[in-house]
């Protein structure tokens, strides 16, 4: 299959997609009639309850207080919580109405956003009805979430095929898409593509539970960063997919389709997703969400990205992680305290075989049949204030009751069970001041020694992680609509890793992987051990519709030769296992000496993205252009590890899409 020609298809679609409202009138005011299917009937006045006996009413006219009701600028319908169609449907985390709950959130406005994201349609709703509410927003930060309230109050925003309602059920079906083209332009630059198309049926059961249910096929050509299966070996830097290209910035490669794929032109059969040639993948969302007591109690089966921190982009579960199909609990009691839990199957359709790269590490790492266990507890003493302890688990998949009881950290239940599985803890700090922002502090610990004396966090055998961030909108003050996020994230040596577990293999009699992965990709920060991150990112919401970020970084990263005779050196590689045996081995460790003690990349990055709503398509109530553009210079430096530093590599992408939501 001739890939020129279907890259120029694509362009060809994009461009027809968006040429029906490019250069029309936008009318950032205009919202999208909301109309009560049950009754084939659209109204002209709009009421949404905000709590007992409170509603905003809604009308033709100028914004105005009166009383418990508050008069916006609209053109027609009826917003009414009790009505919303798929209230409890997982909203994703690719859509902008996050950067619009970031931006009031560090402005005080919100106090402290969940961790555990993503949220639902009524969640996000009543939040942004809290916010029109609110006397000290401008109008123009009102239409802003008046447009994003609209939005979310549609009973779909994907293509409809047929949708069909009654007293206490509802159901619609229809179809998401997404096309886009990516190109790499510097050191193996090359193309990438990607025409998804996913139909799906969701559905209300009654007042409580929601479903949805897609399933879809992809025609791809994935090409990675630098650094995808990237190791160090007989005294060079092996780079796997060279011979392919590049269309990623270093450590940024991610994809949404299942890890298996097919040539497009059926010449083959399942394999690797990134290849020279189109391929065909496969695609499914799942999920089944309830919510009682005003959504005191939350409970979902899914398989959606997650992200519990206070950054996508965190040290626990991120939004980079694949996604895996778990089950979750969330409860808030009371205003200040609130409780998360998630429990998922882990797999990697790659690492089934157990001599998976066998030959790289010189030991056999196991397969991936395991499970995810975490726990969130996060404690609100005062508005400005916020503690958070969490603890998780990657265990063998074994029917392992004292794993799955809510309320019960890992580590209470290992004294019980054994140390057969990869535990961690983390805590964190948060304050939030609205004339400063928010600013946060997360420490995560893998494994740590209090008994041996010396360095402890320079000691190998300590592996943890830690954060520090700064969101804050002063930058507001000269660019409206800014959010910037300072943030740098250390990871350690050996952290995430673990040795593989030959005693709990319920698949086989060989050795289980139990590191902190899923799929071939780190379920906490994205980096590899022995990584470090400073990062700066500015989002601007200030243009109805209009979603736009730059991403700074500096990026180091250290390891050492896997086949050298000395096993015991600083390793920054998730598959490289920090040796326990013989006992004290910790002794035979160096210090870490960070940037010092092996050979290093340095890499920096800036990246541009755009998110934007298109409207007037006459079947859509509106479809996201999105699109970037980067540049990356990456870098080595061999210290005395012996290893060939490759020469430099600088890199431009990017990239532009269309996204029908689902």
């Amino acid at each position: 299959m001739d890939f020129n020609k279907i890259t120029s298809v694509v362009f060809v679609c994009s461009f027809i997609f968006a040429y029906p409202v490019v250069g029309q009138d936008f009318n950032s005011n205009r919202v999208v009639n909301q109309s009560d299917h049950t009754a084939g009937k659209t109204n002209s006045t709009e009421f949404v309850q905000i709590a007992d006996n409170e509603f905003i009413s809604t009308d033709s006219g100028s914004i105005s207080n009166a009383g418990s009701e508050l008069l916006i600028s609209q053109s027609a319908g009826v917003y009414d919580l009790t009505t919303l169609k798929l209230k409890n449907k997982i909203i994703p985390l690719i859509y902008p109405v996050y950067q619009l709950l970031d931006y009031f959130e560090t402005k005080g406005d919100l106090g402290f956003l969940p961790q555990a994201k993503p949220y639902t349609k009524v969640f996000i709703a009543e939040l942004l009805i809290k916010l029109i509410a609110k006397d000290n927003l401008s109008n123009r930060e009102k239409r802003l979430v008046q447009q994003q309230l609209a939005d979310i109050m549609q009973d779909y925003n994907g293509l409809k095929i047929y949708q069909e309602a009654s007293k206490n059920t509802y159901a619609v079906a229809g179809f998401s898409a997404e096309t886009s083209v990516r190109s790499g332009i510097g050191d193996n630059g090359t193309l990438a593509m990607s025409l998804l198309g996913e139909p799906y049926l969701s559905g209300d059961l009654g007042k409580h539970l929601t479903f949805t249910a897609g399933m879809g096929l992809a025609i791809e050509r994935l090409t990675p960063d630098i650094f995808y299966q990237s190791y160090t070996r007989d005294k060079k830097v092996v780079f796997p997919y060279e011979s392919v290209g590049y269309s990623y910035l270093p450590y940024q490669f991610n994809f949404d389709t299942m890890w298996a794929h097919v040539l497009a032109s059926g010449t083959s059969g399942e394999g690797k997703p990134v290849k020279k040639d189109v391929t065909a993948g496969m695609i499914y969302h799942t999920e089944l969400n309830g919510s009682w007591f005003d959504g005191a109690v939350q409970m979902s089966i899914n398989n959606q990205r997650r992200a519990w921190g206070h950054d996508q982009n965190n040290l626990v579960l991120s939004s980079t992680a694949r996604r895996f199909p778990g089950i979750e609990l969330k409860i808030q009691p009371a205003k200040w305290i609130r409780y998360s839990y998630v429990m998922g199957s882990l797999f990697s359709y790659a690492n089934q075989d157990s001599s998976y790269k066998s030959e790289i590490y010189g030991y056999e790492l196991g397969q991936v049949q395991k499970n995810f266990t975490y726990h969130l507890v996060e404690f609100m003493p005062s508005r400005w204030l916020q503690i958070s302890a969490g603890g998780g688990n990657i265990w063998s998949k074994r029917f392992e009751l004292a794993y799955m009881v809510p309320f019960v950290m890992p580590h209470f239940t290992q004294i019980d069970v054994g140390d057969h599985d990869n535990l961690t803890m983390y805590f964190d700090v948060a304050t939030l001041i609205p004339s400063v922002g928010k600013i946060w502090g997360g420490f995560l610990v893998d494994e740590f020694d209090f008994k041996t004396s010396g360095k402890l966090f320079r000691m190998p055998h300590n592996r943890y992680a830690w954060q520090l961030g700064w969101k804050s909108n002063l930058i507001s003050e000269l660019i409206p609509g800014t959010t910037s996020t300072l943030k740098y994230t250390r990871l350690s040596p050996f952290v995430y890793t673990h040795y593989p577990e030959t005693e709990f293999n319920t698949f086989g009699s060989g050795a289980v992987d139990l590191t902190y992965t899923h799929d071939e990709f780190n379920l906490g920060f994205y980096l590899p051990p022995n990584s470090s991150e400073l990062n700066l990112k500015l989002v601007n919401v200030a243009v109805p519709d209009l979603v736009l970020s730059l991403d700074n970084k500096l990026i180091i990263h250290g390891t050492n030769d896997l086949a050298s005779t000395n096993i015991y050196q600083i390793y920054g590689d998730v598959y490289r296992q920090y040796y326990e045996e013989p006992g004290r081995a910790m002794i035979k460790y160096p210090y870490e000496n960070f940037t010092k003690d092996g050979i290093y990349d340095w890499t920096v990055m800036s990246e541009f993205r755009f998110d934007w709503k298109l409207r007037n398509s006459g079947l859509l109530n509106y479809y996201r252009v999105v699109g970037s553009l980067g540049y990356a210079k990456t870098w080595w430096r061999s210290n005395e590890s012996q290893v060939v530093a490759p020469e430099s590599r600088n890199l431009i992408t990017g990239s532009i899409g269309i996204v029908v939501e689902m």
